[in-house]
């Protein structure tokens, strides 16, 4: 009989907080990790923190219009200096003993400088320097300055992604999910192609998944599904996308080793998984669509407390998406978010069994041990 995929990581990879620190140093800490769009960092001191690993990073526009990324630290004392992202104004001043720094990361500014610190070369003590990267309208950063060029890590990848002009686009939800489930879960679960069958048959029954397919690109992942014949991505709340046929189907993405893309003939948008802990991830996606949809969709939001519990925080105009009944089980929502953080979870609670173990895979979760092997390549073991 031949050999079908088979699992590659041992459960410890999902619950051990040794391999959960081993992949924060050697994974995250070395690889291109997704920050935001370049639409987020518009005017001079505009800034988004990040953690990559273990390291604190910053990206901000300096007042040329430059887009820079530092290690978030303080040169004097290592204390951390901007948090989430906002604007730093005309510099960056540290809280803890006002050693300041202009948005370049040159040091400009040390209080009592000739009195405490004589002879004291600022030239050598600017703001470490980490690499940045722009691909279409995302921007990464990696902790290394010297990395290996993102052009290099994307290579294989970029031109074979959808026609969607995703610099023309404009945003219409941003929505922040909790999931109690390790972040390979969350992952797994997106290149999944078995469960689209029977987990969301109604909330993706437009899809023909028995003709999905999926393909490699150097460490990441593609994969693309045709609708249903006689089926089209059209409706009342979001109008094609310019260029896009409305027969598209779904073309999925992952970046690895976290940011998935998703992309319809009717919107676009980004998934990204940051690990919290060995059984806890959080989940950003932010939606774009054609300009036209804003007037379509109007200034229609949710409130707070008729939110899913499993919802963290959301912007946009939501309510064309967004389940409201709070009392429904998430298997009764038709709603592809909800059903995948239930299933994602309910792997997660297995694990914790003495009995837990996996089967046989599928064909249509062979990607999975692609994945895994990835993971593998920086965390053999813990």
């Amino acid at each position: 009989m031949a050999q079908g995929p088979r699992q590659q990581l041992p459960i410890q990879a999902y619950t051990d907080p040794d391999w959960f620190a081993a992949e924060q140093a050697d994974l995250f800490g070395h690889v291109w990790n997704f920050v935001c769009f370049t639409s987020d960092l518009t005017d001079a001191g505009d800034y988004r923190c990040v953690m990559a690993g273990r390291y604190p990073l910053v990206v901000l526009r300096d007042r040329d219009g430059t887009l820079r990324a530092f290690h978030n630290l303080c040169r004097h004392r290592g204390s951390r200096l901007l948090d989430g992202s906002g604007n730093a104004g005309k510099a960056i001043r540290c809280f803890y003993h006002n050693w300041t720094y202009d948005l370049g990361g040159r040091l400009v500014a040390v209080p009592q400088e000739k009195e405490q610190f004589p002879g004291l070369d600022k030239t050598c003590l600017g703001l470490k320097p980490a690499a940045l990267a722009v691909w279409r309208n995302l921007v990464f950063v990696h902790p290394d300055p010297e990395a290996e060029p993102f052009e290099t890590w994307l290579s294989g990848f970029g031109a074979r992604v959808g026609p969607h002009p995703i610099e023309d686009l404009v945003e219409v939800s941003d929505v922040r999910y909790r999931c109690d489930a390790n972040w390979k879960i969350v992952i797994e679960n997106f290149i999944d192609g078995y469960h689209f069958f029977y987990l969301h048959p109604k909330s993706l029954g437009d899809g023909d998944f028995t003709k999905q397919h999926w393909w490699p690109a150097g460490r990441h992942w593609m994969f693309h599904r045709p609708l249903k014949p006689g089926v089209t991505h059209d409706n009342e709340m979001l109008p094609v996308i310019d260029g896009v046929d409305s027969a598209y189907g779904a073309g999925a993405y992952v970046l690895f080793p976290n940011l998935a893309l998703y992309e319809t003939a009717t919107s676009w948008s980004t998934f990204h998984v940051t690990p919290v802990a060995p059984d806890r991830s959080l989940i950003d996606i932010r939606l774009l669509a054609e300009p036209s949809a804003v007037e379509r969709l109007g200034n229609q939001t949710i409130p707070d407390e008729d939110l899913p519990d499993c919802v963290v925080s959301a912007k946009g105009l939501l309510s064309f998406h967004m389940p409201t009944d709070k009392q429904r089980h998430p298997l009764e929502t038709d709603n592809v978010m909800l059903e995948d953080i239930y299933a994602c979870e309910a792997v997660q609670a297995g694990m914790g069994s003495p009995a837990y173990e996996i089967g046989a895979l599928s064909d249509f979760e062979d990607a999975l041990p692609f994945f895994q092997r990835q993971v593998m390549d920086y965390v053999p073991s813990a």
